[in-house]
């Protein structure tokens, strides 16, 4: 379908016509979005960032020029610029906590990771190359089962587990010593 087309259906329908560029380019956004916000964000942070690029694509379809570029181009930049926005509220907020932490002279135990940690996994993770990121990422980050994510990516559980078990060792060696305190 052709972005002449997709607006087109936005005018007839605008419910269904989102519906089908949210579809379409959701998994791009997804991208886009978890590659600014990962090291230090949050999932949630990542499915609001993209819900909220959506809302503004939707707010800004009236001032749409396909001439300038194409709807994926107009998604992707909103995306990027939505997501550097989150990044700078993730990190004031970090400090935030950090600065009320240290005024207090109260010391708390902590299981969040620090910037730099969080940059090395994310590092240690792509290093893993795909599919097994997106297993590891499936299994730890998101909680999912061997089993849902065997039939999402339409391999066997057993292949599933045994890249999971590749990939933690793979981890393991990677980052040695770096999450043991």
């Amino acid at each position: 379908m052709t972005d002449k087309q997709l607006l087109k259906k936005l005018e007839k329908d605008k419910d269904s016509g989102l519906s089908l560029i949210i579809d379409l380019y959701s998994g791009l956004l997804y991208k886009i979005a978890a590659n600014v916000i990962l090291p230090i964000g949050t999932y949630e942070d990542i499915e609001e960032c993209v819900s909220d690029s959506f809302l503004a694509f939707y707010g800004e379809i009236e001032r749409l020029d396909l001439e300038k570029a194409s709807i994926k181009a107009y998604l992707a930049l909103i995306t990027k610029r939505k997501a550097i926005d989150a990044l700078r509220r993730l990190k004031a907020s970090a400090s935030l906590t950090e600065n009320a932490e240290t005024a207090e002279g109260e010391v708390t135990p902590d299981f969040s990771l620090d910037y730099d940690r969080k940059v090395l996994l994310w590092g240690a993770l792509k290093s893993l190359g795909e599919p097994d990121t997106t297993i590891i990422t499936r299994k730890y980050l998101l909680g999912e089962t061997a089993a849902d994510i065997a039939r999402t990516m339409n391999m066997s559980e057993g292949a599933v587990q045994k890249r999971i078990e590749r990939g933690r060792q793979k981890l393991k060696l990677e980052l040695g010593g770096v999450f043991n305190g």
